[in-house]
């Protein structure tokens, strides 16, 4: 008897009710995010790519940051990073970097996962899980960080980051502290 038609429908079943859960209730309030207190630094990190290049939030000072932590072990982690790569295309901004680090060994399957889902952001890894401090309850856990190094919102479990909600939210963060032309005329 073949099983693999019932797994491949329960994977798709799977994946419906993770998308249709993964909105959150109050996104038509706008509250995709959870804002954090003002001033609150984010802690740097120093950590590898797959090629080994070795990267830091320091690095990305005067872009904001999205930063989502995610585990292979974790399969919404998983189907979250197709909709960051598709947010990732759709805002393509210059002021903007999403950068995924992997709570684990690299060697986990973790480059088929990346060329599966054609991700072209920076995943790094962090094997020892020395970001623990970053106060990630859970995964995925994704942080917003401002282009002055400050933590601005929080989402803790998946987002469907290329919705038109998670997409016009971002765009008012990035507005927001993108400087308007002065109408002044110089002196």
């Amino acid at each position: 008897m073949n099983k693999t038609p019932n797994h491949l429908l329960m994977v798709i079943v799977g994946l419906v009710v993770n998308l249709i859960t993964i909105i959150p209730a109050n996104a038509d309030d706008g509250q995709l995010m959870e804002a954090y207190p003002p001033n609150y630094e984010a802690k740097n990190f120093e950590l590898s790519d797959l090629a080994g290049e070795m990267h830091e939030l320091e690095d990305y000072r005067g872009k904001h940051v999205l930063v989502n932590f995610w585990s292979m072990s974790c399969n919404v982690c998983k189907s979250e990073m197709t909709t960051l790569q598709s947010a990732h295309e759709l805002l393509d901004r210059e002021d903007l970097v999403i950068v995924s680090i992997h709570a684990g060994d690299p060697s986990e399957g973790v480059e088929s996962v990346l060329k599966l889902n054609n991700i072209n952001y920076p995943v790094l890894f962090d094997i020892d899980l020395q970001l623990g401090d970053w106060g990630i309850p859970i995964m995925p856990t994704s942080f917003i960080v401002s282009p002055k190094g400050n933590v601005l919102y929080r989402a803790v479990g998946t987002r469907v980051w290329n919705s038109p909600f998670m997409i016009d939210f971002m765009q008012g963060i990035l507005d927001s502290d993108t400087p308007k032309p002065s109408s002044a005329k110089p002196l």
